[in-house]
């Protein structure tokens, strides 16, 4: 087996779906079709670009990563890709800064962060401490792993109230998850609802990952619907269908005419489009029909 079909195989292997160990039909299909298409080096490059693991609709800019993968088969070209882990626009972060350093100078100062409801004028020490930890903390989201374990393991080691202690006890704890999962379309919701605790005194709540796709309905309700969209686009698509709204007749332009290249390009986007989708029905307690590939 050459490489670029040894690559094809194994790329299923961890498509995203958390306890899949089999591949099924479609997949096996999908690879099948090796033995008759002469793929060239663009395509599997595309294709290694689509939604999986690393890819995932809690993060920020999932679907404005799909519109990249749509554009690159339509394209034929290659270019990096919006929307994986770790992911964090400027805008989000440049909103992170002026929120920590807002915090704190009410640590240091008391007065009232920006845009931030609930904080007494005048912080109480163990408040103040907290805010500190969380201002450093989302001022850092954007400088990587290594300078954040450096400083959540000071945190760890030197919080002395039980709040802030709350904040980082362990890996699981708010702000080390919170680290390890900037990318999360909930990170502003994430961030409001810390400082909030740090105000009232509530267990400190953070959302990322399957919780974060739990709670899309009420924290962002176009997200899911869109995917099942831009899905549902697809299948047509690849059925020879003619797009029913504009925003199917953007997608058909994005991917463009069929050729046997990108029809199995096509079919590969839908097939991860469609492991997400069934494993956001079970998540989200919903059942939907789905284009089998076979």
């Amino acid at each position: 087996m050459k490489v670029s079909e040894r690559r094809i195989v194994e790329w299923w292997e961890a498509p995203g779906i958390d306890g899949r160990e089999a591949f099924d039909e479609e997949i096996l299909y999908l690879n099948s079709q090796l033995e008759e298409l002469s793929l060239p080096r663009w395509a599997i490059l595309v294709r290694d670009r689509m939604p999986r693991w690393g890819f995932e609709p809690c993060a920020h800019r999932f679907l404005d990563g799909l519109e990249q993968v749509l554009h690159m088969i339509g394209s034929g070209r290659v270019c990096p890709r919006f929307g994986g882990c770790g992911d964090l626009p400027l805008a989000v972060q440049r909103e992170l800064d002026e929120l920590g350093s807002a915090l704190l100078r009410w640590a240091e100062n008391g007065g009232s962060p920006p845009s931030v409801n609930g904080l007494p004028p005048v912080p109480a020490p163990e408040q103040a401490e907290a805010a500190r930890a969380v201002g450093e903390v989302i001022r850092e989201l954007g400088n990587g792993p290594a300078a954040l374990d450096a400083l959540l393991e000071r945190w760890a080691e030197g919080a002395h109230f039980p709040l802030a202690q709350a904040l980082v006890a362990d890996e699981d704890a708010p702000l080390p998850l919170l680290a390890r999962h900037p990318c999360a379309y909930t990170l502003r919701w994430n961030t409001s609802r810390l400082v909030q605790s740090i105000g009232n005194g509530d267990p400190p709540r953070v959302l990322v990952c399957l919780p974060a796709l739990r709670a899309a309905p009420e924290l962002d309700p176009e997200r899911v619907p869109t995917l099942r969209r831009v899905a549902d686009a697809l299948a047509r698509w690849l059925e020879g269908l003619p797009p029913r709204s504009p925003l199917e007749g953007r997608i058909h332009g994005l991917i463009g005419s069929q050729d046997p290249v990108r029809s199995w390009l096509v079919a590969s986007l839908y097939k991860t489009l469609k492991l997400w989708l069934v494993y956001l029905d079970e998540a989200l307690d919903e059942r939907h029909e789905y284009l089998s590939l076979l």
